[in-house]
Order: C-alpha cells, then structure tokens, then sequence
C-alpha cells in the first residue's frame, strides 16, 4: 500500500546551499519511488543584494543547478529531472508552484548559499501558503549521496504528532507508509493533560490497531507526554529520522484544541530533524479510522 500519496512533481527549491543539495538527492530517491517527475527550481529575486546585476544572479542560480545536476547524475546516472531558474519572490514562486505539485521539497537554513535566493528562510512562511505537502530536509553528518536508493537514517524513527483530528489521520497514513518502506519504527506521539490521559490512550489505541491494519508488520508504538504539543514535538525529533505532522486540525484532546498550523509555525523553528507538513485530503483510509465514545 502506499498512502503517501505524490499525485504530481516534485519541486525542489535550490539555492546552492548544503541543505538543498541534500535536499535534492531526497527528493530524486522519492520521485523514483513514486515514479513521478522531479523539478529542481532556483528563483532569482530581483530585490537580492548579493549580486551587482541580475544577470549575475541569474548566473550564479544556473552554477547551482549545474552542480546539483552533476551531483544527481553522478548518484543515479540515469535519473531524470528538469531545471528551472525562475525571477521573483522565492517563497512566492513556489508556492504557486504548489499548486500542481505532489510535494515541495526545501533545505533547512541554507547558511552557505550561493544564490542567496532566500530558500532557507521562506522555510518557516512556505508551508502555510502552499497546497500540497512540504518537506523541509535537515541535513546530518551523514548525506543522503552516499547511497542511491536509501535515506538517511537516524536510528530514531519517524514521529507522528497524533491527536483525534482528520489532520493528523492523514498524516499519520504518510508517516506509517514512510517508516514502512525505510524499515523504521513509527512513534506516535500525544501531548496530553492530565486529565485526558485515559481517553488519549483509549484512541491512540485504537490508531495504532487501523495502522497495523493498513500496513501489516509496521512497527508501531504511542508516547504519552504531559505539556505543549509543539514543545513535545520538538523534544522527540532529537533523534527522529523524520517528523510528520498535519498542516491543520482541531484535535479533539483537550491539549490540542489549538490548530496544528499554529503548532506547526512552532515546531518549524524548533524541529531537530527533517519535517514533513501534511495537508488534508480525502482519503479511502479514514472512513475504516475507529473513535472512542
């Protein structure tokens, strides 16, 4: 099965940074898996400083497409991708971008780009505009181009920040069908009161069983903590592979009848591992998801 659904390209956005470049190689990983197409993007803003003229910007975005196509190749020689250099505001850009996409795929930061497109700072402001899902890649001392078919692992697994919510229904399905296919262990994790405690369990419970149900050998376990969810969050990707949380939701657990968006902003700034940002969608999966009374 595979409910990480990727119904188009994907989009990455390149400014020459170390983060993007890893990035990049991600994304080729995950276009093959899905089998879809991969579009790499440098967007050129007028209003950048860097550079003298915008044609050196526009030179300087072609030398980064040019590397990172070398790198690419040079990893998996037959892969196939587009590059794209295109002017405006950088966060702007892909977002509009996102419309069509199956995902848009960003680096985290980006101290040492060349371009100075912005891609790393539009990281804490594109999730909440674009429309399909976003993953923003935190690189590690070990890199993503040192095997053409596997991510790199952390040993931690992938965590889902979980709540009763269709959201996090959703992007509970793409994190189970990530660690699935990587061979992680799925880590659900609930911020709770403790007055909530019984009822959080009874539902996470019953989540865990429609997993296993849509992915038969998952390795699945629940973690409970007392506090903020983005808080909560944010500890536990310490060592996670991946963090997967829904984009919006009003979770029906008294800790979480904040909207998701506003714990995602949080969570963007504090995650210490990969993050992926999960839109809703309509999915067959949900209408089998069980509720407590």
């Amino acid at each position: 099965m595979g409910y990480m659904q990727i119904s188009g390209d994907i989009i990455v956005g390149i400014d020459g940074s170390r983060s993007c470049r890893e990035a990049a190689a991600w994304a080729l990983k995950e276009a093959r898996h899905h089998d879809c197409g991969l579009r790499l993007i440098s967007v050129v803003s007028p209003e950048n400083r860097k550079f003298g003229s915008l044609g050196e910007a526009q030179d300087a975005s072609a030398n980064a497409l040019a590397t990172i196509s070398e790198q690419l190749r040079a990893l998996v020689p037959e892969a196939e991708f587009e590059t794209v250099i295109e002017q405006g505001d950088p966060a702007e850009v892909l977002a509009a971008r996102s419309e069509k996409a199956g995902l848009v795929v960003i680096g985290h930061h980006g101290s040492d780009q060349e371009v100075g497109g912005r891609i790393g700072t539009i990281s804490f402001g594109l999730p909440g505009h674009a429309l399909s899902p976003v993953l923003v890649y935190r690189e590690s001392e070990d890199s993503e181009f040192d095997s053409a078919d596997s991510h790199v692992l952390r040993g931690g697994g992938v965590v889902v920040g979980h709540d009763t919510s269709d959201y996090a229904g959703v992007a509970a399905l793409d994190a189970a069908d990530y660690a699935s296919r990587t061979g992680a262990a799925l880590r659900m994790v609930v911020a709770t009161q403790a007055d909530g405690d019984e009822r959080d369990r009874a539902q996470t419970d019953l989540d865990m069983a429609w997993l296993r149900s849509q992915y038969p050998g998952l390795t699945v376990s629940a973690e409970y903590h007392e506090g903020d969810a983005a808080a909560v969050l944010a500890a536990r990707s310490a060592d996670a592979d991946l963090l997967v949380i829904g984009k919006r939701g009003l979770g029906r657990f008294a800790s979480m009848r904040v909207q998701l968006g506003r714990t995602a902003s949080r969570v963007l700034h504090d995650a210490q591992c990969s993050l992926l940002l999960v839109p809703f969608r309509e999915d067959p999966a949900l209408a089998l998801r069980r509720f407590v009374d």
